[in-house]
């Protein structure tokens, strides 16, 4: 294995994708930038008086508490709709990276370069469960920029024309603080879902047609039969759905009074991530890739 066959692999799983990977976050670029802009276009009249004297009063942005909370909001609000796109594209990878190269043969001419099966399945692996979100923050974090750089140009208007200085407020944005700590939670997220990530790959590996039915049925069949074990001994709840439950739960209770009510308010959710880690489901998650691995290696057709 040498850096070579590494970044090759790379390039090969994100050649395969690499529509998908540029028009869709680019999509959804265009579709944010575009909607407040076009609303502020057909916007009546009275409306951006209305808007234009809320912004030029520095009196109402002065006393707005927790300015820095409500500007990483806004950034937050920027990242959901890539994150939750690039979560959908995420399973559809896993479900599909075994399974086409067996289906269409490719697997033996990628086999028969000097290429291992385990470079090949954790190249995937950290496709999928890393590069993937990546491309998709990056899409997000142009989008903030661009924003941004829409409120330098109003910033700049408001104290020419209005006499309105508003650049204290970029001080307490805690801009690069405040996006690297959106950043920072793409580990604690990739090795939350890795069980998820690594049983959708098994599933795509072993199955002859339809990976994802292969992927969900089974979970579905099990938790049907415990649903009906648990009525018939008269218990509260099942096992697997109690488990499933609290490790994919995030609620109140994942923001718990320690983790609220931390200084930094902008670690709060890479907190809540790294608390959700379980080590059970990581070792759960290395026996499936283990699995994957053995049948690459022993079973590359469909």
């Amino acid at each position: 294995m040498n850096r070579s066959q590494v970044i090759t692999s790379f390039r090969k799983e994100i050649w395969e994708f690499k529509k998908t990977l540029f028009w869709v976050p680019l999509i959804i670029a265009i579709f944010i930038i575009a909607a407040p802009l076009l609303k502020w276009i057909l916007m009546e009249d009275e409306q951006s008086s209305e808007w234009l004297g809320i912004i030029t009063n520095v009196d109402n942005l002065a006393n707005v508490e927790g300015f820095t909370r409500i500007f990483l909001t806004a950034i937050m609000g920027m990242f959901v709709p890539f994150i939750m796109v690039s979560l959908i594209i995420q399973l559809y990878y896993f479900t599909t990276c075994l399974f086409d190269e067996r289906r269409d043969l490719s697997v033996y001419f990628w086999r028969s370069l000097p290429v291992s099966d385990v470079l090949s399945v954790g190249v995937k692996l950290i496709t999928g469960a890393l590069v993937v979100p990546t491309i998709f923050m990056l899409a997000a974090t142009c989008v903030v920029f661009i924003f941004l750089l829409f409120a330098l140009i109003a910033c700049l208007v408001l104290s020419l024309g209005y006499d309105v200085s508003l650049w204290g407020l970029w001080g307490s944005a805690d801009i690069f603080s405040n996006l690297t700590s959106i950043w920072l939670t793409l580990l604690p997220y990739a090795l939350w879902m890795f069980p998820v990530f690594a049983w959708l790959m098994l599933a795509s590996m072993f199955a002859s047609k339809a990976p994802f039915l292969w992927a969900i049925l089974p979970i579905v069949a099990i938790l049907v039969i415990e649903s009906y074990v648990v009525e018939y001994l008269h218990l509260d709840e099942g096992f697997l759905l109690h488990t499933l439950r609290e490790y994919f739960a995030f609620g109140q209770g994942v923001f718990s009074n320690d983790v609220a009510n931390i200084q930094q308010p902008r670690f709060m959710l890479f907190l809540a991530l790294s608390s959700k880690i379980s080590g059970v489901a990581t070792l759960i998650g290395v026996g499936l890739m283990y699995i994957t691995y053995w049948l690459r290696v022993n079973k590359s057709h469909v």
